[in-house]
């Protein structure tokens, strides 16, 4: 993969803060002039880089909002909290507003990536030596700036709901306050302009990588699947037809949020993503599998599909993912592995992300079943049993029954207290009770779980000092989910509704759904069965916060944080107990729009309730 690296070399501007002039007029005599960046292209790949480095950087999770453009997604979800005080806690206990600096953070960020984008596409055309072995970089570049301009918006409309749209052309540095005022646009404004600027690029841009140097680079897949995304958040009745928002209008009276559900939104969701797993040019995507196991774990289905669960996030540029973002990730991995007593390098980590109870009661049995239709799960009492751990096998542990006999994936992402530590070449056993070699007794400061679980997904079997390729920032699986969901919202009785989802069931290694050998009862709630293996295959990959605000059941989903009781030690340690209650009113369902950007532009108005 050919790294994208961050070059200060374009200006990153604001709605409010435009300085092409004042940039030159800074640059010193020995450096490049604006002209002179976009004429050749190695300075050209700098510019493009810089547009590029506005996307979300996973590996920066834990500071929300510190820095690399990310927010409090995971730990502000109720799929887990993180031990270090942030930015997370103030939207966990509604302690943040308009003025808070993480909101205008974000929203700064974006617009400084579109007007970047915008920069970028409207001077690439001067680069004189950007066409290589009769391959027009013009064109592709450019499409790869318009492409991702499309996906900030798209992230700026996740978070604040309708935004501005500034149109296609960058903002002069010295143009006039009143050019600039502009009010919301609709959200339907806002989607539509997303779909057709990514629509525009599919056709220009090469279907997927065709050389590793691709890697990395917004490809008309990559567009394709940005555009899926889009209509599924659209669709979704946080912005299809919600009456909360009935108020929220521009001082014109213009409406934001459309008031009456249309049906169509999904159909329309439901035909780009079928449009993606026909496209015949995306043929090479395929859900993550293997044929075998690592030495010292029996080559049995199950065991493949541990392995395959895990190893679909660590494998680098595998057949599954779409897009990515590389980087070092040791910073995220530290976050993982658990402060084991007496360890050293990548066996003792900080073990900050810490997994909720509500999340491993959320995979399903072995049996494929959720816990509480499985007459055979047993949330009190311990067994021994033996987890699909390569060079730990003919060792069963005596470990809480909630962790026995569960699905392949509830392994590859929770480490439990009586699991062996990840690294197979370590004797580790982890142990999150009081006193145990991970417990909060034996840790003097904040590097302990929380919950008394510990993430695997992510994390490299050696450990959290050895990296990995990428992040995965979207992969097929993901496009089957937003399938299937959009055709069970718009046509029900579609056969390719359990087709999509029993094939995301067999990579993970659980029964599928249906009436032949080995299947087991369709559920009579399709959409919730839906929901729940959403759930589980995309843990810990910055979904969950932001569906269950689409679904509008934040309200539900995310009043509080439950875990192990970590004061005590076995057996008061495996009774849940709430570990954090929390803030969430109606109007968190949205970010609020920063407080300086209403002042400065006074026909933007505010979010409702903020």
């Amino acid at each position: 993969m050919k790294k994208i690296s961050i070059y200060a070399v374009a200006v990153l501007l604001t709605v409010s803060n435009y300085g092409c002039k004042k940039f030159l007029d800074q640059v010193p005599d020995d450096r490049l002039t604006f002209e002179q960046m976009y004429e050749r292209k190695n300075t050209v790949d700098q510019a493009l880089a810089n547009v590029y480095s506005t996307l979300p950087d996973q590996n920066q999770d834990r500071s929300a909002s510190g820095s690399g453009n990310i927010g409090p997604w995971t730990a502000a979800s109720d799929e887990a909290d993180y031990t270090l005080p942030n930015f997370t806690e103030n939207v966990n206990t509604g302690a943040w507003d308009a003025t808070s600096g993480q909101v205008n953070y974000h929203w700064q960020n974006y617009y400084r990536g579109i007007q970047a984008a915008s920069t970028f596409m409207a001077n690439v055309s001067r680069c004189t030596d950007c066409n290589i072995g009769g391959i027009d970089l013009v064109n592709r570049y450019l499409n790869e700036a318009r492409a991702l301009r499309a996906i900030y918006y798209y992230h700026l409309v996740q978070q604040y709901g309708p935004v501005v749209l500034l149109g296609n052309d960058p903002i002069a540095s010295d143009a006039p306050l009143a050019e600039i005022s502009k009010p919301r646009n609709s959200m339907d404004e806002c989607i539509d302009y997303i779909v057709s600027e990514l629509d525009a690029t599919i056709p220009l841009l090469p279907p997927t990588p065709q050389a590793n140097e691709d890697y990395g680079h917004i490809t008309a897949s990559v567009a394709e699947a940005y555009k899926i995304k889009a209509l599924i958040t659209a669709a979704r009745p946080l912005f299809n037809g919600n009456t909360d928002y009935a108020l929220l209008k521009n001082k014109d009276g213009k409406q934001l949020i459309n008031q009456t559900f249309s049906a169509a939104k999904w159909t329309r969701a439901a035909t780009a993503a079928k449009a993606f797993l026909t496209n015949a040019n995306y043929s090479n995507y395929a859900l993550y599998t293997v044929g075998s196991t690592p030495t010292g774990l029996p080559n049995t289905a199950f065991n493949r599909a541990f392995i395959a669960t895990r190893d679909v996030m660590l494998n680098g540029w595998n057949n599954e993912i779409i897009f990515a973002r590389g980087g070092d990730v040791t910073f995220y991995q530290y976050s993982l592995a658990p402060n084991h007593l007496g360890a050293s390098g990548g066996d003792k980590g900080g073990s900050f992300l810490s997994p909720s109870q509500q999340l491993v009661d959320a995979f399903f049995t072995a049996n494929g079943l959720p816990i509480q239709d499985d007459p055979s799960y047993n949330a009190t009492g311990t067994s021994a049993y033996q987890a699909p751990d390569p060079n730990d096998q003919g060792v069963a542990r005596t470990i809480s029954n909630m962790y026995v006999n569960r699905e392949p994936r509830f392994y590859s992402n929770i480490t439990y207290t009586g699991r062996k530590w990840i690294n197979p070449q370590s004797n580790i056993v982890t142990d999150f009770t009081n006193n145990g070699n991970a417990g909060k007794g034996n840790i003097a400061n904040n590097d302990y779980t929380k919950t008394g679980y510990a993430s695997r997904k992510h994390l490299t079997v050696a450990g959290w000092t050895t990296g990995r390729p990428v992040f995965s920032k979207i992969r097929l699986a993901e496009i089957y989910l937003n399938y299937i969901e959009a055709l069970q919202e718009s046509n029900p009785s579609d056969p390719d509704i359990l087709i999509y989802l029993n094939r995301i069931r067999t990579r993970a290694g659980v029964a599928p759904y249906g009436s032949g050998n080995g299947a087991i009862a369709i559920p009579t709630n399709m959409r919730e069965a839906i929901r729940r293996e959403r759930r589980v295959e995309l843990a810990f990959e910055l979904d969950r916060y932001f569906y269950t605000r689409e679904w509008k059941i934040a309200e539900t989903t995310d009043t509080q944080i439950r875990g192990m009781n970590i004061t005590q030690n076995a057996p008061g340690f495996y009774t849940p107990v709430v570990i954090e209650n929390r803030v969430f009113q109606k109007k968190h369902y949205l970010w609020p729009i920063p407080n300086a950007e209403v002042q400065k532009v006074p026909v933007i108005v505010q979010n409702t309730g903020w």
